[in-house]
């Protein structure tokens, strides 16, 4: 028996595995079979009967196809061999608007107090398959509003329409088993399990996936219209999973951030910690501007004047001298490929390793979250941040070196570098042996206080790159927000140091920087999931597929 089946579907041939159902062979061809309890990272249910078509499938025996067609739930029914599918019948469309005509006889008409307004799968559904004047006439049926389950999600039962997304969530993915449905017809709402409080890592996900506005968060509640929004691919950095995302942003700010499905790494979420991380960036101290305490500099030398400087007590270490880098696991691999050239061949003598930026975070669990509080420790290592073969020195050694007094330049990648000594105080007892204290970074820290030069550098969200998670799979970030005041991109910025220093950088471009890394192809590939949305000049289009898309 082959792997492979070769079917029909609206006239439109396709070869799809053997055991692919038929909802997700028709978007291989662009069909977009409409649904509501249906999504690619669940079970399936099959309960809303919104995604029927019209099937025909083959008499292996007579050698032709049976001669009625049968209606079919399309998101239970796998692909079979010479199958003839039909969803645009007349049948098929009386089909769903009755469905959404009983979906809708007790959904409240609140929508423009709803925070789902703009990306409802009702809406949407409601435009392309019914659009008729409701016939109901009597009072509609009332329940539970405004309900909290747990801190992070509020539940709204009378816009409930039962598809279980997200009880299926709680029982198949987090497997905490939360959420049930109690009740029977059109007294049935979903309930919190006996003594559960809703406060598992993954809660936010329930709001993803819920088709309508029943389940909305607490945090993003009346915060923005969707529509307002730009969305810009990203990557968390809340551990070295690196779940990809999507950033939603206005006007200088970050709103929310939202899973972005891509297999190998999170599949079609995420944890509540990645998306609550857009937070610390609001509450960081920043300068926007190069500082110095060096009296040739003043207090606030031009970028010109810092980087010469920079990069003149950079080149004396070619002779000798002793330089230390410490690197970051923040740090993407473009600028970590230019740092490790930086240090290993236009500094020849350069001590090097990494630290950590980040100690402590939500604990290791089995689905997403890993102990690495740090998202490219395996990529800046892999660019080459690494000791060096030739007297070489671990972060110990240097901090050891440091103390001792033999480190005539400390250059540094971020902040953290108190994390690694007893406290503060400590650390700013070593670290005043160093004659020259070089800090690039994008928040201010105690090292700050105290470095002879501190340069601002773009964090996550201002700048392109690409991390590399802990099996393997590199991701790529891309720029939501302007930079703050004159803060460089990290790339750049190196680049012009390793000139400054008397050398050459390793490439010129970015794209150049990813050929030599030979960078995962996928990294630039884009998984859109089932409960995105896409937004193009202004108007909301839903994107029910959850195919590739070049990005």
């Amino acid at each position: 028996m082959s792997d492979q089946v070769t079917l029909t579907i609206d006239g439109k041939e396709v070869t799809v595995p053997r055991g692919t159902k038929v909802i997700e062979a028709a978007k291989q061809v662009g069909v977009e079979i409409p649904h509501f309890c249906y999504h690619p990272g669940l079970p399936v249910d099959g309960n809303c009967r919104m995604c029927i078509a019209d099937v025909r499938t083959w008499n292996a025996r007579a050698e032709k196809h049976f001669p009625a067609r049968r209606p079919a739930v399309t998101c239970w029914t796998d692909a079979e061999e010479n199958m003839q599918v039909f969803t645009d019948t007349d049948e098929v469309k009386k089909s769903r608007a009755t469905v959404m005509e009983f979906l809708l006889i007790n959904h409240p008409i609140d929508c423009p107090i709803c925070d789902k307004a703009g990306e409802c799968m009702l809406q949407d559904h409601y435009m392309q398959h019914d659009g008729k004047r409701s016939e109901l006439r009597e009072e509609k049926i009332h329940k539970p509003r405004l309900k909290p389950f747990g801190e992070r999600i509020v539940y709204n039962g009378e816009r409930c329409i039962l598809c279980s997304r997200c009880t299926r969530f709680t029982a198949h993915v987090s497997k905490t088993h939360d959420l049930g449905i109690v009740n029977r017809g059109d007294r049935a709402v979903v309930e919190l399990a006996q003594g559960s409080t809703f406060d598992n890592a993954y809660t936010d996900n329930v709001s993803d996936i819920c088709p309508v506005g029943a389940l909305t968060k607490t945090d993003f509640r009346f915060k923005k219209r969707v529509w307002f929004l730009k969305h810009t691919d990203s990557v968390c950095g809340g551990c070295s999973r690196n779940c990809n995302t999507v950033v939603d942003h206005d006007r200088a700010e970050i709103v929310r951030i939202m899973p972005r499905r891509r297999d190998e790494v999170n599949g079609h979420f995420m944890c509540n910690e990645g998306r609550d991380i857009y937070k610390s960036l609001a509450a960081t101290v920043r300068t926007s501007a190069p500082i110095s305490r060096v009296d040739e500099l003043g207090a606030g030398p031009s970028w010109d004047d810092a980087l010469a400087w920079a990069g003149g007590k950079l080149g004396e270490q070619k002779k000798g001298g002793k330089l230390a880098v410490i690197g970051s696991p923040w740090m993407s691999n473009e600028e970590a490929l230019v740092l490790g050239h930086l240090a290993g061949k236009v500094c020849k003598s350069a001590w090097m390793d990494i630290k950590n930026d980040v100690i402590e975070g939500y604990p290791a669990d089995d689905l997403l979250h890993t102990d690495d509080h740090n998202p490219n420790r395996a990529g800046v290592i892999a660019a080459g941040v690494v000791p060096g073969k030739k007297d070489g020195k671990d972060l110990a050694a240097i901090q050891e070196a440091i103390a001792a007094g033999e480190v005539e330049v400390l250059l540094v990648w971020g902040t953290g570098l108190a994390n690694h000594y007893d406290s503060v105080e400590a650390m700013h007892e070593a670290v005043a042996k160093v004659p020259v204290v070089i800090q690039l970074t994008d928040a201010m820290d105690a090292l700050s206080e105290v470095a002879q030069l501190v340069l601002p550098v773009r964090n996550w969200a201002e700048r392109d790159g690409t991390w590399t998670n802990f099996e393997g799979h590199t991701s790529r970030f891309r720029k939501a927000l302007r930079p703050h005041g004159q803060a460089r991109d990290g790339f750049e910025l190196l680049s012009a140091m390793c000139t400054a220093a008397g050398g050459k950088p390793p490439v010129k471009t970015f794209k150049d920087a990813r050929k030599k890394l030979k960078q995962d192809p996928d990294s630039d590939v884009r998984e859109v999931a089932d409960g995105e949305f896409a937004f193009y000049k202004g108007q909301s289009l839903y994107r029910h597929h959850s195919g590739t898309t070049e990005v």
